[in-house]
Protein backbone atom coordinates (compact mmCIF):
# COMPACT_ATOMS: atom_id res chain seq x y z
CA UNK A 1 0.00 0.00 0.00
CA UNK A 2 3.22 2.37 0.66
CA UNK A 3 4.88 1.42 -2.11
CA UNK A 4 1.55 2.49 -4.57
CA UNK A 5 1.27 5.80 -2.48
CA UNK A 6 4.79 6.25 -3.20
CA UNK A 7 4.48 5.83 -7.39
CA UNK A 8 1.43 7.90 -7.08
CA UNK A 9 2.70 10.68 -5.66
CA UNK A 10 6.03 10.33 -8.26
CA UNK A 11 3.33 9.96 -10.91
CA UNK A 12 1.10 12.67 -9.31
CA UNK A 13 4.54 15.70 -9.39
CA UNK A 14 5.52 14.41 -12.91
CA UNK A 15 2.05 15.02 -14.00
CA UNK A 16 2.47 18.17 -12.56
CA UNK A 17 5.71 19.54 -14.27
CA UNK A 18 4.74 17.97 -17.73
CA UNK A 19 1.12 19.75 -17.47
CA UNK A 20 3.78 23.24 -16.84
CA UNK A 21 5.75 22.49 -20.10
CA UNK A 22 2.72 22.06 -22.15
CA UNK A 23 1.43 24.88 -21.55
CA UNK A 24 4.86 26.74 -21.97
CA UNK A 25 5.23 24.80 -25.52
CA UNK A 26 1.42 25.39 -26.65
CA UNK A 27 0.60 28.40 -24.65
CA UNK A 28 3.80 30.55 -24.78
CA UNK A 29 2.27 33.37 -23.53
CA UNK A 30 0.85 31.88 -20.68
CA UNK A 31 1.46 32.03 -16.66
CA UNK A 32 2.31 28.40 -17.47
CA UNK A 33 5.17 28.02 -14.06
CA UNK A 34 1.57 29.18 -11.85
CA UNK A 35 1.53 24.82 -11.95
CA UNK A 36 4.71 24.80 -10.29
CA UNK A 37 3.72 25.74 -7.35
CA UNK A 38 1.65 22.82 -7.07
CA UNK A 39 5.12 21.04 -6.51
CA UNK A 40 5.51 22.42 -2.84
CA UNK A 41 2.29 21.21 -1.83
CA UNK A 42 2.95 17.72 -2.72
CA UNK A 43 6.37 17.87 -1.26
CA UNK A 44 4.77 19.05 2.37
CA UNK A 45 2.79 15.50 1.67
CA UNK A 46 5.61 13.72 0.89
CA UNK A 47 7.34 13.12 4.34
CA UNK A 48 4.14 11.17 5.40
CA UNK A 49 4.16 9.11 2.03
CA UNK A 50 8.01 8.56 0.93
CA UNK A 51 11.21 7.43 2.90
CA UNK A 52 13.76 9.96 3.53
CA UNK A 53 16.15 8.94 0.48
CA UNK A 54 12.80 8.96 -2.20
CA UNK A 55 11.95 12.45 -0.20
CA UNK A 56 15.34 13.77 -1.24
CA UNK A 57 15.32 12.50 -4.54
CA UNK A 58 11.63 14.33 -5.16
CA UNK A 59 13.14 17.25 -4.02
CA UNK A 60 16.14 17.16 -6.20
CA UNK A 61 14.50 16.47 -9.29
CA UNK A 62 12.29 18.85 -8.99
CA UNK A 63 15.11 21.18 -8.45
CA UNK A 64 16.48 20.42 -11.80
CA UNK A 65 13.20 20.98 -13.71
CA UNK A 66 13.69 24.55 -11.95
CA UNK A 67 17.15 25.26 -13.20
CA UNK A 68 16.19 23.82 -16.95
CA UNK A 69 12.96 26.20 -16.83
CA UNK A 70 15.77 28.76 -15.58
CA UNK A 71 17.85 27.85 -18.67
CA UNK A 72 14.62 28.38 -20.88
CA UNK A 73 14.74 31.83 -19.90
CA UNK A 74 11.10 30.57 -17.80
CA UNK A 75 12.57 31.20 -14.74
CA UNK A 76 15.00 33.47 -13.71
CA UNK A 77 17.51 32.41 -10.88
CA UNK A 78 15.59 34.19 -7.82
CA UNK A 79 12.39 31.78 -8.94
CA UNK A 80 14.62 28.70 -8.52
CA UNK A 81 16.18 30.05 -5.55
CA UNK A 82 12.70 30.19 -3.87
CA UNK A 83 10.69 27.00 -5.39
CA UNK A 84 14.17 25.24 -3.71
CA UNK A 85 13.52 26.87 -0.82
CA UNK A 86 9.65 26.35 0.02
CA UNK A 87 10.08 22.31 -1.52
CA UNK A 88 13.29 22.02 1.46
CA UNK A 89 11.29 24.28 3.98
CA UNK A 90 8.10 22.39 3.66
CA UNK A 91 9.32 18.77 3.22
CA UNK A 92 11.87 19.90 6.55
CA UNK A 93 8.75 21.13 8.50
CA UNK A 94 6.85 18.16 7.95
CA UNK A 95 9.66 15.64 8.68
CA UNK A 96 10.64 17.57 11.82
CA UNK A 97 6.83 16.95 12.93
CA UNK A 98 6.83 13.56 12.46
CA UNK A 99 9.98 13.25 14.22
CA UNK A 100 8.77 15.50 17.12
CA UNK A 101 5.62 13.71 16.79
CA UNK A 102 7.22 10.31 17.06
CA UNK A 103 9.14 11.19 19.99
CA UNK A 104 6.42 12.09 22.08
CA UNK A 105 4.34 8.73 20.93
CA UNK A 106 7.52 6.94 21.89
CA UNK A 107 7.59 8.70 25.32
CA UNK A 108 4.00 7.62 25.55
CA UNK A 109 4.14 4.17 24.28
CA UNK A 110 6.89 4.01 27.57
CA UNK A 111 4.73 5.79 29.59
CA UNK A 112 2.02 3.62 28.50
CA UNK A 113 4.37 0.44 28.95
CA UNK A 114 6.04 1.37 32.33
CA UNK A 115 2.58 1.57 33.35
CA UNK A 116 0.94 -1.29 32.36
CA UNK A 117 3.91 -2.59 34.05
CA UNK A 118 3.29 -1.49 37.20
CA UNK A 119 -0.68 -2.15 36.69
CA UNK A 120 0.31 -5.90 36.57
CA UNK A 121 2.31 -5.47 39.17
CA UNK A 122 -0.70 -4.31 41.54
CA UNK A 123 -2.68 -7.03 39.81
CA UNK A 124 -0.39 -9.69 40.99
CA UNK A 125 0.12 -7.71 44.13
CA UNK A 126 -3.54 -8.05 44.61
CA UNK A 127 -4.05 -11.18 44.05
CA UNK A 128 -1.30 -12.17 46.55
CA UNK A 129 -3.24 -10.06 48.90
CA UNK A 130 -6.60 -11.84 48.01
CA UNK A 131 -4.97 -15.03 48.40
CA UNK A 132 -3.20 -13.68 52.15
CA UNK A 133 -7.03 -12.48 52.52
CA UNK A 134 -8.34 -15.81 51.85
CA UNK A 135 -5.86 -17.83 54.64
CA UNK A 136 -6.55 -14.72 57.24
CA UNK A 137 -10.29 -15.03 56.68
CA UNK A 138 -10.27 -18.77 56.95
CA UNK A 139 -8.30 -18.61 60.45
CA UNK A 140 -10.68 -15.60 61.40
CA UNK A 141 -13.57 -18.47 60.91
CA UNK A 142 -11.69 -20.57 62.87
CA UNK A 143 -10.13 -18.60 65.66
CA UNK A 144 -14.18 -16.89 65.60
CA UNK A 145 -15.52 -20.53 66.39
CA UNK A 146 -13.11 -20.83 69.08
CA UNK A 147 -14.18 -17.87 70.45
CA UNK A 148 -17.69 -18.58 70.35
CA UNK A 149 -16.91 -21.78 71.56
CA UNK A 150 -15.32 -20.36 74.80
CA UNK A 151 -17.94 -18.36 75.45
CA UNK A 152 -19.86 -21.27 76.14
CA UNK A 153 -17.53 -21.27 79.34
CA UNK A 154 -19.34 -18.34 80.56
CA UNK A 155 -22.26 -20.44 82.27
CA UNK A 156 -19.85 -22.65 84.42
CA UNK A 157 -19.56 -21.27 88.02
CA UNK A 158 -17.88 -23.78 89.83
CA UNK A 159 -13.73 -24.43 89.81
CA UNK A 160 -14.34 -28.33 89.07
CA UNK A 161 -17.19 -27.46 86.90
CA UNK A 162 -14.64 -25.19 84.55
CA UNK A 163 -12.26 -27.82 84.86
CA UNK A 164 -14.55 -30.41 83.02
CA UNK A 165 -15.46 -27.78 80.75
CA UNK A 166 -11.59 -27.10 79.60
CA UNK A 167 -11.47 -30.82 79.18
CA UNK A 168 -14.02 -31.48 77.11
CA UNK A 169 -13.81 -27.72 75.06
CA UNK A 170 -9.57 -29.21 74.32
CA UNK A 171 -11.08 -32.68 73.59
CA UNK A 172 -13.74 -31.11 70.86
CA UNK A 173 -11.57 -28.46 69.07
CA UNK A 174 -8.11 -29.83 69.43
CA UNK A 175 -5.97 -32.80 68.49
CA UNK A 176 -3.93 -34.23 70.93
CA UNK A 177 -2.89 -37.39 73.18
CA UNK A 178 -3.18 -36.13 76.77
CA UNK A 179 -4.03 -32.83 78.48
CA UNK A 180 -3.03 -32.30 82.34
CA UNK A 181 -4.17 -29.38 84.43
CA UNK A 182 -1.89 -28.07 87.29
CA UNK A 183 -3.87 -26.02 89.89
CA UNK A 184 -1.94 -23.26 91.88
CA UNK A 185 -3.44 -21.43 94.89
CA UNK A 186 -1.35 -18.40 96.07
CA UNK A 187 1.92 -19.40 94.17
CA UNK A 188 1.85 -23.29 95.79
CA UNK A 189 1.27 -26.10 93.83
CA UNK A 190 -1.77 -27.87 95.03
CA UNK A 191 -3.56 -30.74 92.52
CA UNK A 192 -3.21 -31.73 89.13
CA UNK A 193 -5.64 -33.35 86.59
CA UNK A 194 -5.33 -35.48 83.54
CA UNK A 195 -7.30 -36.18 80.91
CA UNK A 196 -6.31 -38.56 77.82
CA UNK A 197 -7.39 -39.31 74.23
CA UNK A 198 -8.76 -42.85 73.56
CA UNK A 199 -6.85 -44.32 70.72
CA UNK A 200 -7.49 -47.41 68.42
CA UNK A 201 -7.12 -50.26 70.74
CA UNK A 202 -7.92 -48.83 74.27
CA UNK A 203 -11.32 -47.80 75.88
CA UNK A 204 -9.72 -44.47 77.23
CA UNK A 205 -11.45 -46.00 81.02
CA UNK A 206 -9.72 -43.64 84.07
CA UNK A 207 -7.50 -47.05 84.35
CA UNK A 208 -5.98 -45.77 81.33
CA UNK A 209 -5.19 -42.00 82.21
CA UNK A 210 -1.64 -41.12 81.46
CA UNK A 211 -0.35 -39.08 84.65
CA UNK A 212 2.75 -37.28 84.58
CA UNK A 213 5.62 -35.98 87.22
CA UNK A 214 4.22 -32.75 88.40
CA UNK A 215 7.08 -32.37 89.91
CA UNK A 216 9.87 -32.22 87.80
CA UNK A 217 7.60 -30.32 85.33
CA UNK A 218 6.84 -27.52 87.39
CA UNK A 219 10.91 -27.48 88.26
CA UNK A 220 11.61 -26.84 84.96
CA UNK A 221 8.65 -24.62 84.63
CA UNK A 222 10.45 -22.37 87.35
CA UNK A 223 13.63 -22.10 85.14
CA UNK A 224 11.50 -20.62 82.42
CA UNK A 225 10.01 -18.35 84.80
CA UNK A 226 6.44 -19.90 84.33
CA UNK A 227 6.19 -18.73 81.04
CA UNK A 228 4.66 -20.85 77.65
CA UNK A 229 6.38 -22.72 75.99
CA UNK A 230 6.31 -25.71 72.95
CA UNK A 231 8.98 -28.31 73.15
CA UNK A 232 9.91 -31.52 71.17
CA UNK A 233 11.52 -34.53 72.34
CA UNK A 234 14.80 -34.20 70.58
CA UNK A 235 15.07 -30.98 71.89
CA UNK A 236 14.93 -31.80 75.66
CA UNK A 237 15.01 -35.46 76.38
CA UNK A 238 15.80 -35.64 79.84
CA UNK A 239 13.14 -33.89 80.64
CA UNK A 240 10.73 -35.87 78.91
CA UNK A 241 12.30 -38.70 80.63
CA UNK A 242 11.87 -37.12 83.94
CA UNK A 243 8.40 -36.30 83.53
CA UNK A 244 7.22 -39.22 82.16
CA UNK A 245 6.05 -37.12 78.85
CA UNK A 246 4.80 -40.08 76.44
CA UNK A 247 3.92 -37.76 73.42
CA UNK A 248 7.29 -36.73 71.11
CA UNK A 249 5.65 -32.84 71.93
CA UNK A 250 4.06 -31.21 74.29
CA UNK A 251 3.21 -27.32 75.12
CA UNK A 252 2.83 -25.43 78.21
CA UNK A 253 0.99 -22.56 78.74
CA UNK A 254 -0.28 -20.51 82.18
CA UNK A 255 -3.17 -19.24 82.87
CA UNK A 256 -2.57 -16.31 85.70
CA UNK A 257 -4.96 -14.73 88.25
CA UNK A 258 -4.89 -13.27 91.75
CA UNK A 259 -5.19 -16.69 93.85
CA UNK A 260 -5.97 -19.32 92.07
CA UNK A 261 -3.63 -20.49 88.70
CA UNK A 262 -3.40 -23.04 86.26
CA UNK A 263 -1.07 -24.32 83.75
CA UNK A 264 -2.13 -26.52 80.96
CA UNK A 265 0.20 -29.12 79.30
CA UNK A 266 -1.28 -30.63 76.66
CA UNK A 267 1.14 -33.85 75.22
CA UNK A 268 1.36 -34.56 71.56
CA UNK A 269 -0.01 -31.45 69.81
CA UNK A 270 1.48 -30.07 67.07
CA UNK A 271 3.12 -25.90 66.96
CA UNK A 272 0.13 -25.10 64.51
CA UNK A 273 -2.31 -26.22 67.54
CA UNK A 274 0.07 -24.08 70.41
CA UNK A 275 -0.30 -20.95 68.32
CA UNK A 276 -3.87 -21.44 67.87
CA UNK A 277 -4.46 -22.34 71.40
CA UNK A 278 -3.07 -18.86 72.63
CA UNK A 279 -6.10 -17.52 71.18
CA UNK A 280 -8.29 -19.03 73.52
CA UNK A 281 -6.03 -18.52 76.72
CA UNK A 282 -7.05 -15.19 77.87
CA UNK A 283 -10.67 -16.21 77.41
CA UNK A 284 -9.79 -19.14 79.95
CA UNK A 285 -8.29 -16.72 82.33
CA UNK A 286 -11.07 -14.66 82.78
CA UNK A 287 -13.32 -17.25 83.02
CA UNK A 288 -10.82 -18.66 85.70
CA UNK A 289 -10.99 -15.35 87.16
CA UNK A 290 -14.71 -15.22 86.98
CA UNK A 291 -15.09 -18.52 89.23
CA UNK A 292 -12.94 -17.42 91.56
CA UNK A 293 -14.48 -14.24 92.10
CA UNK A 294 -18.29 -16.05 92.01
CA UNK A 295 -16.59 -17.89 94.85
CA UNK A 296 -15.47 -15.58 96.79
CA UNK A 297 -18.87 -13.39 96.28
CA UNK A 298 -21.24 -16.47 97.39
CA UNK A 299 -18.62 -16.66 100.23
CA UNK A 300 -18.65 -13.15 100.96
CA UNK A 301 -22.24 -12.81 100.06
CA UNK A 302 -22.82 -15.37 103.44
CA UNK A 303 -20.77 -14.44 105.97
CA UNK A 304 -20.04 -11.92 108.03
CA UNK A 305 -16.53 -10.01 107.46
CA UNK A 306 -16.37 -9.59 111.05
CA UNK A 307 -17.36 -12.43 113.04
CA UNK A 308 -17.30 -15.17 110.42
CA UNK A 309 -20.28 -16.14 111.43
CA UNK A 310 -23.52 -16.58 108.85
CA UNK A 311 -25.69 -13.25 107.95
CA UNK A 312 -28.96 -13.01 108.76
CA UNK A 313 -30.05 -13.96 105.15
CA UNK A 314 -28.52 -16.76 104.85
CA UNK A 315 -29.67 -17.54 108.34
CA UNK A 316 -33.46 -17.32 107.52
CA UNK A 317 -33.50 -18.99 104.32
CA UNK A 318 -31.30 -22.09 106.31
CA UNK A 319 -34.70 -21.73 108.77
CA UNK A 320 -37.01 -21.89 106.38
CA UNK A 321 -35.59 -25.02 104.71
CA UNK A 322 -35.13 -26.38 108.30
CA UNK A 323 -39.09 -26.13 109.22
CA UNK A 324 -39.42 -27.59 105.49
CA UNK A 325 -37.03 -30.69 106.02
CA UNK A 326 -39.10 -31.13 109.96
CA UNK A 327 -42.44 -30.67 108.45
CA UNK A 328 -41.70 -33.74 105.96
CA UNK A 329 -39.58 -36.11 108.08
CA UNK A 330 -41.56 -34.90 111.35
CA UNK A 331 -38.20 -33.72 113.11
CA UNK A 332 -37.58 -31.27 115.52
CA UNK A 333 -35.18 -28.89 116.18
CA UNK A 334 -34.32 -25.74 117.86
CA UNK A 335 -33.39 -22.20 117.90
CA UNK A 336 -31.27 -19.74 120.17
CA UNK A 337 -30.87 -16.33 120.55
CA UNK A 338 -27.86 -14.94 122.50
CA UNK A 339 -27.28 -11.55 123.36
CA UNK A 340 -23.84 -9.82 124.56
CA UNK A 341 -24.79 -8.27 128.08
CA UNK A 342 -23.97 -4.85 128.78
CA UNK A 343 -22.58 -4.39 125.15
CA UNK A 344 -23.32 -0.90 124.74
CA UNK A 345 -21.38 0.08 127.87
CA UNK A 346 -18.38 -1.65 126.93
CA UNK A 347 -18.49 0.03 123.53
CA UNK A 348 -18.69 3.62 125.34
CA UNK A 349 -16.02 2.51 127.79
CA UNK A 350 -13.49 0.88 125.74
CA UNK A 351 -14.57 2.12 121.88
CA UNK A 352 -15.65 0.24 118.71
CA UNK A 353 -12.10 -1.31 117.78
CA UNK A 354 -12.27 -3.09 121.25
CA UNK A 355 -15.79 -3.28 120.54
CA UNK A 356 -15.19 -5.15 117.42
CA UNK A 357 -13.02 -7.55 119.20
CA UNK A 358 -15.25 -8.57 121.49
CA UNK A 359 -17.65 -9.34 118.64
CA UNK A 360 -15.47 -11.64 116.89
CA UNK A 361 -13.69 -13.34 120.07
CA UNK A 362 -17.47 -14.20 121.06
CA UNK A 363 -18.55 -15.38 118.32
CA UNK A 364 -15.64 -17.50 117.89
CA UNK A 365 -16.03 -19.21 121.43
CA UNK A 366 -19.63 -20.21 120.49
CA UNK A 367 -18.61 -22.08 116.99
CA UNK A 368 -16.11 -23.88 118.59
CA UNK A 369 -18.61 -24.77 120.94
CA UNK A 370 -21.10 -26.17 118.97
CA UNK A 371 -21.48 -29.17 116.35
CA UNK A 372 -20.78 -29.23 112.69
CA UNK A 373 -24.35 -29.84 111.59
CA UNK A 374 -25.23 -26.79 114.41
CA UNK A 375 -24.96 -23.05 112.34
CA UNK A 376 -24.17 -19.93 114.36
CA UNK A 377 -25.05 -16.58 112.78
CA UNK A 378 -24.93 -13.00 113.39
CA UNK A 379 -28.66 -11.69 113.75
CA UNK A 380 -27.92 -7.96 114.11
CA UNK A 381 -25.43 -5.65 116.37
CA UNK A 382 -24.10 -7.69 119.29
CA UNK A 383 -26.94 -10.45 118.59
CA UNK A 384 -26.31 -13.89 117.26
CA UNK A 385 -28.76 -17.12 116.45
CA UNK A 386 -27.71 -20.48 116.85
CA UNK A 387 -30.10 -23.41 114.71
CA UNK A 388 -29.76 -27.46 116.51
CA UNK A 389 -30.58 -29.60 114.06
CA UNK A 390 -32.53 -32.51 115.20
CA UNK A 391 -32.18 -31.47 118.81
CA UNK A 392 -35.26 -31.30 121.73
CA UNK A 393 -35.64 -28.69 123.94
CA UNK A 394 -33.94 -30.26 126.94
CA UNK A 395 -30.54 -31.36 125.04
CA UNK A 396 -30.91 -27.50 123.14
CA UNK A 397 -30.95 -25.89 126.85
CA UNK A 398 -27.75 -27.79 127.49
CA UNK A 399 -26.25 -26.56 124.36
CA UNK A 400 -27.06 -23.36 125.03
CA UNK A 401 -25.87 -23.24 128.91
CA UNK A 402 -22.55 -24.61 127.46
CA UNK A 403 -21.99 -21.67 125.19
CA UNK A 404 -23.03 -19.31 127.62
CA UNK A 405 -20.42 -20.96 130.04
CA UNK A 406 -17.44 -20.57 126.76
CA UNK A 407 -18.00 -17.51 126.67
CA UNK A 408 -17.67 -16.48 130.53
CA UNK A 409 -15.16 -18.75 131.48
CA UNK A 410 -12.60 -16.25 130.90
CA UNK A 411 -11.96 -12.72 130.11
CA UNK A 412 -11.13 -11.51 126.51
CA UNK A 413 -8.16 -9.89 125.57
CA UNK A 414 -8.98 -7.07 123.26
CA UNK A 415 -5.86 -5.08 122.54
CA UNK A 416 -4.70 -3.78 125.64
CA UNK A 417 -8.05 -4.62 127.71
CA UNK A 418 -9.37 -7.47 129.46
CA UNK A 419 -12.72 -7.73 129.99
CA UNK A 420 -15.21 -10.24 131.69
CA UNK A 421 -18.35 -10.76 129.24
CA UNK A 422 -21.29 -12.65 129.60
CA UNK A 423 -24.61 -13.97 127.20
CA UNK A 424 -27.60 -14.04 127.73
CA UNK A 425 -29.89 -16.55 125.39
CA UNK A 426 -33.40 -17.84 124.80
CA UNK A 427 -34.24 -21.31 123.50
CA UNK A 428 -37.51 -21.92 121.28
CA UNK A 429 -38.33 -25.69 119.75
CA UNK A 430 -40.11 -26.66 115.96
CA UNK A 431 -43.12 -27.02 116.60
CA UNK A 432 -43.77 -26.82 120.41
CA UNK A 433 -42.77 -22.96 120.27
CA UNK A 434 -44.04 -22.35 117.01
CA UNK A 435 -44.36 -24.10 113.41
CA UNK A 436 -43.42 -21.21 111.17
CA UNK A 437 -39.58 -19.50 111.32
CA UNK A 438 -41.04 -16.27 112.33
CA UNK A 439 -42.99 -17.59 115.15
CA UNK A 440 -39.80 -19.57 116.28
CA UNK A 441 -37.55 -16.43 116.07
CA UNK A 442 -40.29 -14.56 118.31
CA UNK A 443 -40.41 -17.38 120.81
CA UNK A 444 -36.89 -17.33 121.46
CA UNK A 445 -36.55 -13.65 121.18
CA UNK A 446 -38.95 -12.97 124.08
CA UNK A 447 -37.28 -16.07 126.22
CA UNK A 448 -34.01 -14.06 125.55
CA UNK A 449 -35.63 -10.63 126.87
CA UNK A 450 -36.80 -12.90 129.79
CA UNK A 451 -33.06 -13.85 130.40
CA UNK A 452 -32.55 -9.95 130.44
CA UNK A 453 -35.05 -9.18 132.92
CA UNK A 454 -34.20 -11.86 135.32
CA UNK A 455 -29.94 -10.66 135.83
CA UNK A 456 -28.91 -11.63 132.54
CA UNK A 457 -25.82 -14.45 132.21
CA UNK A 458 -28.58 -16.71 132.02
CA UNK A 459 -30.67 -19.34 129.47
CA UNK A 460 -34.25 -19.26 129.41
CA UNK A 461 -36.64 -21.60 127.52
CA UNK A 462 -39.81 -20.22 125.55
Amino acid sequence: MLRIRSVALFIVNAAVLLASLTCHVYYPRSDQYLALFVVPLLCIVAPYILTLPLTVLLIAGNILFFVFYAVIGILDTVDVFIFAVLLVVSSGINYLVIVIRGKICFQKKRDIDRREREYNSIVKELEGIERKGRIVERELARISRLYEITKQLSSVLKFNDLLSAVFDFLENNFKFRTAHLLVFKKGVFTQGFTKSIPEEGRNGSKSDEETINYKALVSYMKKKEFKQFFLERQDEKKLFESAGIRSDTFFVYPIFVEDISTVLVIEGANKLGYNRFGIVVPQMALELRKVELYEKVEELSIVDGLTGVYLRRYLMDRLEEEVDRAKRLKLTFSVGMIDIDHFKRCNDTYGHLVGDAVLKEVAGRLKFSVREVDMIARYGGEEFCVVLPETTKDLAATVAERLRASVAASEIKAFNEKIKITVSAGIATYPADGDKVSSLIEAADTALYKAKRQGRNRVMMA
